[in-house]
């Protein structure tokens, strides 16, 4: 039962819904002598009912349109007419302009408010002078003159018209000035899209999505994607780099040299070092848990048609062993022609001590810096970015 609590507030008893409409029951009109006797049988006791009554009734024939047509019109008549994104589809009305309040005089201060308004009127006029210190040298950098002082001694307009005023000097002045002689663009013909003639779309959201693409602005899990993929090949190239020169030295130090040129790709491919693997699995572990936090954080935010499983150990070592031995037959034939290899400036080795070495072979001491360290500062300045 629908009870109106507020009605005691204003007048008369507390009625339910079901009452009221047992007490004045809708009239519903209907063309003709019975419903005028109906009419007059019935008593009006709402000032709604009668205006409803005075109104004419619209009578419509079996098979009439609702809508007006046009004489001999059919559906296959109709030609389509693509919108233009040169007009704009939003109305400006005549907005008036606000009334000035009538402020009542202010009551008097003691010193506490008064020592606390100077503080304030001291606060903002530091902060006025940064403001107009910062635009004059923007001002000068672009090489106008006055802009600063000239835009703070004009008041902001109140209407429309005066903001559209406004914005018409203000190119006006810059293309007096030349600012628009370099714009990307200049006396070449206007690049056209396929979203230019898309009839669904309106104008000012394909300005809008114009606006962001220039930009280069992008949802937050496409950024995202763009650090989980940088994230990605950094791993992938760690590793690759790594395994091509420990299979380099083990084939090389477990074959002859007449042997080398007569591996296959297969031969290489095949290849497996568990002491190697066993070596770099705490490197290869937290690199893949830092991608694996990457995959989770793009996963919450991105569709659900685009998101990616996490990276497992055995599944990127596969796909090393594949892309990496091409490299080792390609450092394979170097050595057997002489050639010798050359490696990344910041590429650790280990001799037979197990003493790590730098890349150019000697003994320096780089204070226990490893690969995987390397990586984890790297993957930290990818996030952080």
């Amino acid at each position: 039962m629908l009870v109106d609590k507020y009605k005691p507030m204003r007048s008369g008893p507390i009625r339910s819904a079901e009452e009221k409409l047992k007490t004045a029951p809708p009239q519903v009109r209907t063309p003709g002598p019975a419903a005028d006797s109906v009419a007059q049988e019935a008593p009006v006791s709402v000032s709604s009912t009668k205006s409803a009554e005075d109104a004419p009734v619209r009578r419509y024939l079996p098979g009439e349109p609702i809508l007006p047509g046009i004489e001999g019109h059919r559906p296959w008549h109709t030609t389509f007419k693509a919108p233009s994104h040169a007009t704009s589809n939003i109305h400006y009305g005549s907005i008036p302009p606000p009334q000035p309040l009538r402020q009542s005089p202010p009551l008097p201060l003691d010193e506490k408010a008064k020592r606390k308004a100077r503080e304030t009127k001291k606060r903002m006029e530091q902060g006025t002078r940064l403001s107009h210190a910062r635009e004059s040298t923007i001002d000068y950098r672009l090489g106008i003159k006055g802009g600063a002082t000239e835009q703070y001694r004009r008041p902001n307009p109140v209407s429309l018209k005066g903001w559209a005023n406004l914005v018409e000097d203000r190119i006006e002045k810059a293309r007096q000035a030349g600012h628009f002689k370099h714009v990307k663009g200049r006396g070449q013909p206007i690049a056209r899209i396929a979203e230019d003639k898309n009839p669904f779309i309106d104008r000012e959201e394909f300005l809008m999505n114009r606006i962001v693409q220039r930009q280069g602005a992008a949802p937050p899990w496409v950024e995202v994607q763009g650090e989980l993929e940088s994230a990605l090949a950094a791993f992938r190239e760690v590793v690759k780099q790594s395994w091509t020169r420990r299979a380099l030295r083990t084939i090389t130090a477990t074959n002859p040299a007449a042997l080398l040129p007569r591996l296959t790709l297969e031969d290489v491919t095949a290849l497996r070092d568990p002491e190697w693997e066993e070596r770099e699995r705490g490197y290869h572990d937290t690199a893949l848990a830092e991608l694996n936090s990457l995959v989770r954080k793009y996963n919450g935010l991105a569709p659900y048609a685009v998101r990616r499983p996490y990276y497992m150990r055995s599944v990127e070592l596969e796909k090393v062993y594949k892309e990496a031995s091409e490299d080792i037959l390609r450092g394979l034939a170097d050595r057997a022609n002489g050639v010798k290899a050359r490696r990344p400036a910041y590429t650790m080795e280990v001799d037979e001590e197990g003493k790590e070495l730098a890349a150019g072979g000697s003994g320096t001491d780089w204070g226990g810096f490893r690969m995987r360290d390397m990586f984890r500062d790297l993957v930290a300045a990818v996030r952080g970015r």
